[in-house]
């Protein structure tokens, strides 16, 4: 029985390392594994255009322009305001999520998209990490993590 388990936790192990196995190509990190989905992580940092980090409205267009763009089906939006700045908000989809938290007195924005929906490439991600970049006018660099989900 010990061999047994030995055996097991040799295989967890090796299936462990197949999903910590990282690869870098064109600024994107891509963590390999059964397919479930992606799960785009960035830092957006030293953000030029700080009225639309503090602006609840021109974020909410630039999110709606993304969901009808991909068609993500929004179910709900939430945002909260902070004071004197900020804000975080969130996109509950039918795919999954998107949430933002801006930290406008540091030039930053923290953005999260998860969606189950496959996708051969990660082209959808690439074009919305440009459009955040150029919208907020971001620092060019600051590469996203898209991450593989697995079931």
């Amino acid at each position: 029985m010990e061999n047994m388990e030995n055996m097991v936790d040799m295989v967890n192990m090796e299936n462990m390392v197949d999903m910590v196995n990282m690869e870098k190509d064109n600024e994107f990190t891509y963590l390999h594994s059964e397919n479930a989905g992606k799960h785009m992580i960035c830092d957006l940092k030293e953000i030029e255009n700080l009225d639309l980090l503090n602006d609840a409205n021109g974020i909410q267009a630039i999110l709606d322009e993304i969901c009808s763009r991909y068609s993500f089906q929004v179910l709900y939006r939430k945002v909260h305001c902070f004071e004197p700045i900020g804000l975080t908000m969130f996109y509950l989809l039918s795919e999954s999520h998107i949430s933002v938290h801006t930290f406008p007195e540091r030039r930053f924005m923290a953005l999260d998209i998860y969606t189950c929906r496959a996708m051969s490439d990660d082209s959808v991600y690439e074009e919305i990490y440009a459009l955040l970049v150029a919208r907020f006018c971001a620092k060019v660099g600051n590469a996203p993590t898209i991450l593989v989900r697995r079931f």
